[in-house]
C-alpha cells in the first residue's frame, strides 16, 4: 500500500469516528479543507489585496505624470512656434517698411521721446572731452547729456571743465534707485543752453555711476554708453525710432559699434570707437 493510500484511508477512519473539534472545519478547529491554516490563507489573501492595490497606484500616477509631461511639451513647443511665427511675421513686417524709413521723419516726428545719455566714467581723462563733444552733437529734438564722474584720480573732471566751463549748480539728490556713492556736486555749462550735466561722486562702481545717472535724469528714455564711445550723429535717431514707432510695447532698444576709430587728446593717449547706435536705450 502506498503512502498516499495510507493517509487516505486514516484521514477517512477519523471522518468516521466523528471526534469533534479534530477535523470539523465549521466547529472551528482552526483547519481549513485544503489543510493549511486559515489565519495564514485569510492574511495573504489580504496582502494580495493591498499589493494590487499598490500597485494599481503606481500605475495611475506613472500615467497622471506622463499626460501631464505630454501636455507640457506640447504647450511649451506651440508657445515656441508661435513666437517664431510671430517674429517672422514681424521681420517681414519691418523690412518691407525699411525703403520708406526716414531720419527726417524721426526727428520731426512729435511722438520721438526726448533722451537722457547716461556716461559713467572713471580715470577718462584721455578721451572725456571728444566724446562729450560727440554727444553732444549727435542730431535729435531733445536731449541730454549726463556725465558721471566716479571718483576719477585724474584730470577727467578738469577736462571737462576747461571744455565747457563748468560751474557747480547745487541739485537735490533724487532716492528712487539705491545708490551706495556719495554725490558730492554737480556741474552745468555757464552758458545755460548746453544740455550738459557733470556729477561728481565717490568711487563705487560702474554700475552705482549708472544709478546715480538714471536717478539725475529728466527724460522719459536713458540711453548708457561707455565714456570711451564716438557716436555717430544719428545714433540716438536709430535706437529711439522704436519706441516712436510703438510707444506702448517697446521697452528696450540696443546698439552696435562699427568699425574701430580712435580719439586723441591734447593730453595725450588714443582710445574709443565710432558706434553707428548709442549704446542701450531703456525706458524709465
Amino acid at each position: 500500500m502506498s503512502a498516499a493510500a495510507a493517509v487516505a484511508d486514516l484521514l477517512a477512519g477519523l471522518g468516521a469516528l466523528d471526534v469533534p473539534g479534530v477535523l470539523d472545519g465549521a466547529a472551528g478547529t482552526g483547519w481549513s479543507a485544503g489543510g493549511t491554516p486559515a489565519g495564514a490563507a485569510r492574511a495573504g489573501q489580504s496582502a494580495g489585496g493591498v499589493l494590487e492595490v499598490i500597485r494599481e497606484g503606481v500605475r495611475w500616477t506613472l500615467m497622471l505624470i506622463s499626460a501631464l509631461v505630454l501636455v507640457y511639451s506640447v504647450a511649451i513647443n506651440t508657445s515656441y512656434l508661435l513666437l517664431i511665427f510671430l517674429a517672422t511675421w514681424d521681420a517681414v513686417h519691418n523690412h518691407r517698411r525699411l525703403p520708406f524709413f526716414s531720419q527726417e521723419d524721426v526727428y520731426a516726428n512729435p511722438l520721438t521721446p526726448p533722451v537722457s545719455v547716461i556716461m559713467p566714467a572713471y580715470n577718462e581723462e584721455a578721451g572725456i572731452a571728444e566724446a562729450v563733444r560727440s554727444m553732444l552733437s549727435m542730431r535729435y529734438p531733445t536731449f541730454e547729456v549726463i556725465v558721471v564722474d566716479d571718483g576719477s584720480k585724474d584730470g577727467t573732471f578738469e577736462r571737462l571743465r576747461e571744455e565747457h566751463n563748468l560751474v557747480e549748480l547745487p541739485r537735490v539728490v533724487p532716492d528712487d534707485i539705491p545708490m551706495r556713492g556719495t554725490v558730492l556736486s554737480t556741474h552745468v555749462p555757464a552758458n545755460g543752453s548746453t544740455p550738459l550735466l557733470v556729477i561728481r561722486k565717490t568711487n563705487s562702481g560702474r554700475a552705482d555711476a549708472l544709478n546715480v545717472g538714471i536717478n539725475f535724469a529728466r527724460h522719459p528714455l536713458v540711453c548708457m554708453v561707455d565714456a570711451d564711445s564716438l557716436l555717430d550723429p544719428s545714433a540716438l535717431l536709430l535706437v529711439a525710432k522704436p519706441f516712436a514707432d510703438d510707444p506702448l510695447n517697446v521697452v528696450a532698444t540696443g546698439g552696435w559699434c562699427g568699425s574701430s576709430t580712435t580719439a586723441t587728446s591734447s593730453a595725450g593717449g588714443s582710445r574709443g570707437c565710432a558706434c553707428r547706435a548709442a549704446g542701450w536705450c531703456a525706458s524709465r
